[in-house]
């Protein structure tokens, strides 16, 4: 989940349960591009993990010998 700062100027409602904001459309996009980025890169990390494992393993072998 991400975290994210919210200037109080946006601030409409907040309880015990929930904060209730509204921040513009652009603001939001902004957001949502970034989080399709984040998003992106963990995947390719992803993909690339078992890899990244067996170099790794392979690099621990050597330094053992």
């Amino acid at each position: 989940m991400p975290i994210i700062k919210i200037s109080k100027q946006y601030l409409i409602d907040q309880n015990e349960e929930f904060i209730t904001v509204d921040v513009p459309a652009s603001v939001v996009a902004l957001w949502q591009r970034d989080y399709a980025k984040v998003a992106q890169a963990k995947g390719l990390l992803k993909d690339k993990r078992d890899k990244m494992r067996a170099h790794l393993d392979t690099m621990r072998q050597e330094w053992e010998r």
